[in-house]
């Protein structure tokens, strides 16, 4: 029973915010994983059409596997290549095709270097509007140290982070 109860007292201690920030970072870490994927352009007339042609597999044939007229296998196969077909629609023509689909939205940065150019856009853009003021005042202050503050300010942004890095910089202006 006491090894119940410290079990109990320990996890009752571990913080959310504890929680909240092991929890980002495994989903910072899926998304990074992501960066890795090496996805092959599609082809012009969509993967479905090139996957069924490769097999040498009549739309009639494939339409008879999905229980779908020819015709409207012949519209499926269009609006995939136009980027308009739904996504479970692309998935029961692959599986027709005995084929997976595999659907990713994949980073073009780290999450890590999104945060920080996403911190150093917004810490520039107050610099930039609080020397302007400091200019009218006849106060303005050099390049390098504009460029020291955007750096400060850009490492204060990130440790506020969370949903407020995603605010308007007319937003964060008002601060």
């Amino acid at each position: 029973m006491k090894i119940l109860q410290r079990s109990y007292d320990n996890l009752a201690g571990f913080n959310n915010n504890s929680v909240k920030a092991v929890v980002v970072k495994q989903r910072r870490d899926k998304a990074d994983s992501a960066m890795s994927v090496v996805v092959p352009p599609m082809p012009k007339e969509g993967w479905i059409r090139t996957i069924r042609k490769a097999l040498d597999m009549s739309g009639a044939q494939l339409a008879l596997r999905l229980g779908f007229t020819r015709n409207k296998v012949s519209i499926l196969e269009r609006r995939e290549a136009e980027g308009e077909i739904t996504i479970n629609q692309l998935k029961e023509m692959a599986n027709a095709l005995n084929a997976d689909l595999v659907y990713a939205v994949v980073p073009r940065d780290s999450i890590q270097k999104m945060i920080t150019n996403r911190a150093k856009e917004i810490a520039t853009s107050l610099i930039v509007m609080s020397n302007q003021n400091m200019f009218l005042e006849a106060q303005q202050i050099s390049v390098e140290k504009q460029k020291e503050a955007i750096e400060r300010t850009a490492d204060e942004i990130k440790k506020i982070g969370g949903r407020a890095l995603w605010k308007s910089i007319k937003d964060w202006s008002k601060r």
